[in-house]
């Protein structure tokens, strides 16, 4: 016969806050990410996935000593580890997909398809933790938590990404949070706990289980405001813009002196300019666009249609591809392999130095560059 739970509501509240503010955590250390070289964005989206995984494991196991069974559950310590481990590893691979490459609808999709997977897998994998009890499970209650997780995920990294300013990113951070708890409560109101018939007795454990639920939500507290403060720039001087701030304001207040021949560029939570005929290419990134100037990628708060209309009248930029153009002047070699061709403007090792041409355009492109 099933057995009947209760729950603090103190710690079912604990919970659902520790839920959301890992979820903010994580959407906004995943914020500003385009501004930095590979290296230093891949190591923000580790912190952004540590925030997010841990964050779901600790609303889970604080949810789940919130709970109230005569004897107490106890926890495999392996797959307590484990079950961290793919909440991290998984909500990592969603942030990559947003991160290192073109950002698309679709990709939003699948991020929060795969956010969503890592909250199911996280809480069953938590779950085949759990001694001393016989736990069943319904299936409606698999699908109905299911489908709620990853629903929610991929509504709230949409409203994350739709437009990264902070509000945003908080309601993202809310709604994900409030995913991920209503999945664990919901798939618990089909699951089943049963005496075990030769369950080995425990003696009384060293902390109590509102002790211990206390202890975790206190620590993932303190994690996730570290985590917060190194992700909060430093206030900028009178001359300069926090990367942040360029991204919450209106596009068009970002604004170059009457009569520049400047584009403005994000770099160390300030603003700086490149001249244009410095700019080697221009790659479309969604509603703003990356600058290479031959030796490193820029990060440009204009979108590409604001960037063109600053190019009109200059001779030497060509469009490539339909997300990229190219300055004639900067292009150092042509390469052909087999119906893909690039334009060389880096050096031989900066896989950012390959501009790619388009194979309607190879001809065009060669002719600028009078190799036809």
């Amino acid at each position: 016969m099933p057995l009947l739970a209760s729950h603090s509501p103190f710690l079912v509240a604990a919970s659902i806050l520790v839920a959301i503010l890992a979820s903010f955590t994580g959407l906004r250390i995943a914020s500003g990410l385009r501004a930095l070289p590979p290296p230093a964005r891949k190591r923000e989206i580790a912190k952004a996935a540590v925030a997010l995984g841990g964050g779901i494991w600790a609303m889970h196991f604080i949810a789940m000593l919130s709970m109230h069974l005569s004897p107490e559950l106890t926890y495999g310590a392996l797959a307590t580890l484990g079950s961290i481990l793919v909440a991290i590893l998984i909500t990592g691979q969603g942030l990559l997909i947003l991160h290192c490459s073109e950002r698309t609808a679709g990709k939003i999709g699948l991020a929060g398809v795969l956010m969503g997977l890592g909250i199911v897998s996280m809480h069953y994998l938590g779950m085949a933790a759990i001694g001393g009890k016989t736990v069943t499970y319904e299936v409606a209650g698999f699908f109905i938590s299911s489908g709620i997780a990853i629903g929610a995920s991929v509504c709230a990294l949409w409203l994350a990404y739709k437009q990264r300013t902070l509000r945003q990113i908080a309601i993202g951070g809310v709604l994900l949070g409030i995913a991920i708890s209503a999945m664990h409560y919901t798939a618990m109101a089909y699951t089943n706990f049963i005496d075990a018939p030769m369950a080995a007795p425990i003696g009384d454990p060293i902390l109590s289980s509102g002790n211990l639920a206390l202890l975790v939500a206190v620590a993932a507290f303190l994690i996730c405001g570290f985590f917060l403060l190194t992700a909060i720039p430093m206030a900028p001087a009178d001359s300069q813009v926090a990367a942040t701030e360029i991204r919450d304001m209106p596009l068009e207040t970002v604004n170059l002196p009457t009569g520049s021949s400047r584009l403005p560029y994000q770099h160390n939570n300030a603003v700086h300019f490149i001249a244009i005929e410095d700019v080697a290419a221009i790659q479309a990134d969604g509603h703003y666009t990356r600058l290479y100037n031959g030796k490193e990628e820029l990060f440009c708060p204009w979108p590409i249609s604001r960037v063109e209309e600053a190019l009109k009248g200059r001779v030497g930029f060509l469009r490539t591809h339909r997300s990229y153009l190219v300055n004639i002047r900067h292009v150092k070699g042509f390469q052909r392999n087999g119906d893909k061709a690039f334009c060389l403007i880096g050096t031989d090792t900066d896989r950012a130095g390959s501009i790619p041409v388009s194979r309607s355009r190879i001809g065009e492109v060669r002719e600028a560059l009078e190799l036809a």
